[in-house]
């Protein structure tokens, strides 16, 4: 099991979120604002280490930072005993319905973990969006189960394809609309540049790496730093290359395999992000027999962990 580095005081005023406030910076007024959203499931620690990573590079920088950053933990229960979630996946209630329910209900009267951690994180991104004429950018950090390269899942709007270009990270377009009720999805509807970056498998100890230079190449994309203020960004850009210069650009979800309770679902083993797969392929078994694939592509995120709801994805290179 990793263990999480202490979270850092911070600048902005706590109120019952204690340390969900992993750290902030606030720069020159004017410029972006960037939050980092980790841990909304609790067995992802390397995005956190990732965040706390960038924390310590540019809290204190002179010159300081363009606009604002934010980082937040999300699930901290779940943090803590190292399971994606307690109740249900936190990641999975972003419905304005539901948002709406849980804004009005006490928090003592919440029986679920993630509605009442998300009682606790609604106020913190209220405030962001309330007070912000400048943009305002969200990254949801997360690793996954099975080995493979990182990736980003984000929309084909042409704003968020222009942005994500320069973390030289494959983009992928469809699962943002597949997966209901994401809090990137979300966030997108209330304005934010908002996007989700998996950066690798759990415990893999790359992947603390490429997140840590995924987000800095993010901070200069959207004119946070400069490119001279941090030594190791171009030795961050050249890792990144290699690691994804193999895989395309930008792909489409084509198929998703979702699991239903009691399924049985088990992946067979050694499949990894980006593997190219055949139509026919057997990928899976559950209670009805073997799961074949449906279509050629390439597989993403297979399921190599007890919880979860997706099986798999099959992905294809876009041509448009």
């Amino acid at each position: 099991m990793r263990r999480m580095r202490n979270p850092r005081k911070t600048n902005i005023a706590t109120r019952k979120e204690g340390d969900r406030i992993l750290g902030t910076i606030e720069g020159d007024p004017g410029g972006p604002t960037v939050v980092l959203v980790t841990g909304l499931h609790g067995n992802e620690f390397a995005g956190v280490e990732a965040a706390q990573n960038i924390f310590d590079m540019l809290d204190g920088i002179r010159p300081q930072i363009n606009g604002r950053l934010i980082i937040l933990r999300a699930n901290l229960p779940a943090l803590e005993h190292n399971v994606r979630y307690l109740d249900e996946d936190m990641n999975r209630l972003w419905f304005p319905s539901i948002i709406e329910k849980i804004r009005d209900t006490p928090e003592a009267r919440i029986k679920s973990n993630e509605r009442r951690q998300m009682k606790q994180l609604l106020p913190i991104l209220d405030d962001i969006e309330e007070r912000d004429d400048e943009p305002v950018v969200l990254a949801d950090v997360h690793t996954f189960s099975a080995e493979g390269s990182m990736f980003s899942i984000t929309s084909s709007d042409p704003r968020q394809r222009e942005l994500l270009s320069n973390l030289y990270v494959p983009m992928v377009f469809g699962i943002e609309k597949s997966l209901r009720g994401t809090a990137l999805g979300y966030y997108q509807n209330q304005g934010f540049i908002s996007f989700g970056l998996e950066g690798g498998q759990h415990e893999n100890e790359l992947t603390e790496y490429n997140i840590t230079a995924s987000l800095l190449l993010l901070l200069h994309a959207v004119g946070a730093i400069e490119k001279q203020y941090v030594e190791k960004i171009k030795e961050y850009e050249r890792h990144l290359k290699a690691h994804t210069r193999h895989l395309p650009v930008e792909t489409e979800l084509v198929y998703q395999h979702i699991i239903e309770p009691g399924d049985g679902f088990a992946m067979r083993p050694g499949y990894s992000n980006f593997q190219p797969i055949k139509k026919g392929e057997w990928l899976a078994n559950d209670n009805e027999g073997k799961i074949i694939a449906q279509t050629d592509g390439y597989i993403l995120m297979p399921l190599y962990q007890q919880q979860g709801n997706d099986g798999f994805f099959i992905i294809k290179e876009n041509e448009g």
